[in-house]
């Protein structure tokens, strides 16, 4: 009888063999592949390893694309001590105006206007009164706007100039008639002494009257306060010999004419003519110009030189001798 050979079972490497009808197992035996089969096997893991990786990315892609709106930043809270849980009640926060309801915060409301408010007087021009702090006396033209300068007298003529604050225009109209001839020294020396405290930026004119021409030094305007104007005038003043009868009237027209801000006049008389208030009333309708009075050592003339001081927003003020140095 013949000895059954090993018989390998579909290829396998599984070695089987006939015993007693059947077939038995005998182990395996190592097969030997060739280089198609390899690269085969290769190329379809790889292919395996992609579909799985392809598979897995994806799922994962999605999620990690996903857009998360990030937390604000938490408050952390430390409580100090017992806490009651039932007494704490949480405060809103308000929130902020927005920039349109903070302009109308910090906008005040403007009132509606009166209905019933009388008119403005639109027929009188007046000047406002306004302060200029910190400057000195006089300056160009300010006052013919209405400006006026803060800190300042007017010039001190005999006591007078309290009520002219920052007059920078000064006329002296002043009595050299024949009665005042026995004390026109002191006269003299009042008039050197207020023009000497005049400051550069203001103006002076001096008119002296009697029955005759008035006299006044050339240029027969206001000058400027200068030193030199000063000296020029305290010349002239040497030369003034009082003489003849009393009367102010065309000295005063021209001093008005010069348009100053305040205007002394200085008399001893008592014969003024009538006429006197009446033609300076009409010469300073509108008051412009402030007029203060001096009754000089005579009494008997200062009902009307008060007058006239009083009619145009003026000092007036009697010297008597007891006064006189």
């Amino acid at each position: 009888m013949a000895t059954p050979q090993p018989v390998t079972a579909n290829g396998t490497g599984t070695i089987v063999e006939p015993h007693d009808g059947g077939l038995v197992h005998r182990g395996s035996a190592s097969i030997r592949l060739s280089g198609g089969s390899v690269l085969g096997a290769w190329l379809g893991s790889i292919a395996v390893h992609i579909a799985l990786f392809a598979a897995m990315l994806a799922l994962v892609v999605p999620f990690s694309l996903e857009t998360k709106t990030p937390e604000g930043p938490v408050a952390r809270v430390e409580l100090v001590g017992s806490v009651d849980a039932g007494a704490f009640t949480p405060t809103k926060i308000a929130d902020l105006p927005t920039q349109s309801e903070q302009v109308a915060m910090e906008t005040p409301p403007v009132p509606p206007p009166d209905r019933f408010a009388p008119p403005a007087d639109l027929t009188t021009a007046k000047k406002p009164d306004l302060t200029i702090v910190g400057l000195g006396v006089g300056g160009g033209d300010a006052d013919r706007f209405g400006l006026k300068i803060g800190g300042a007298t007017a010039p001190q003529f005999f006591g007078l100039g309290t009520t002219a604050q920052a007059a920078r225009t000064v006329v002296y109209v002043v009595d050299m008639s024949g009665s005042m001839l026995d004390t026109f020294h002191f006269v003299r020396a009042e008039l050197r002494r207020s023009i000497s405290s005049l400051r550069r930026s203001q103006k002076f004119h001096v008119i002296f009257f009697n029955s005759m021409t008035p006299l006044e030094n050339s240029p027969r305007k206001l000058v400027s306060a200068i030193d030199a104007q000063k000296e020029q005038f305290f010349d002239f003043l040497t030369g003034i010999t009082p003489n003849g009868g009393t009367q102010p009237s065309e000295a005063m027209h021209w001093a008005l004419n010069l348009d100053p801000d305040l205007i002394y006049l200085l008399s001893d008389g008592q014969d003024f003519p009538a006429s006197l208030p009446g033609e300076l009333d009409g010469w300073n309708k509108n008051r412009r110009v402030r007029i203060s009075t001096i009754a000089y050592l005579n009494p008997l003339g200062r009902r009307m030189l008060e007058a006239i001081a009083r009619e145009h927003q003026g000092e007036f003020k009697f010297v008597s001798e007891d006064e006189l140095p």
